[in-house]
């Protein structure tokens, strides 16, 4: 993986990482119809909001290949869209993109 592709790539995982906080905190103060997330585009300096309603976040974060991200921020070379909603879609890696993070959950441990 190229340095700039590592760089975006951390930039997804920390992005969904925080939204994962922002989910269970939300939930823990009994805010569960809408959340308030941050893209998990790989624009390293993209820090712009969307709303998600609570069920369709539960639903994305099924796959761990799955993304939420502004309309115009997805990239088609390492993923394809899967919802598209008019505030939001839902993206999921593909090829490299997707090995990678596969190989990232397993620790480093997926088959070749």
């Amino acid at each position: 993986m190229s340095r700039s592709a590592d760089r975006a790539a951390k930039n997804e995982e920390l992005f969904r990482a925080v939204n994962r906080n922002i989910a269970a905190l939300e939930e823990g103060f009994g805010h569960t119809q809408t959340l308030e997330l941050i893209c998990e585009c790989e624009g390293v300096g993209c820090h712009d909001g969307l709303k998600i309603d609570s069920a369709a976040y539960a639903d994305a974060r099924s796959s761990p290949l799955r993304f939420f991200v502004l309309p115009g921020h997805e990239d088609p070379q390492i993923e394809q869209v899967v919802l598209r909603t008019p505030t939001y879609l839902v993206v999921e890696k593909v090829g490299e993109a997707a090995r990678e993070i596969i190989d990232e959950d397993s620790g480093g441990q997926a088959e070749q």
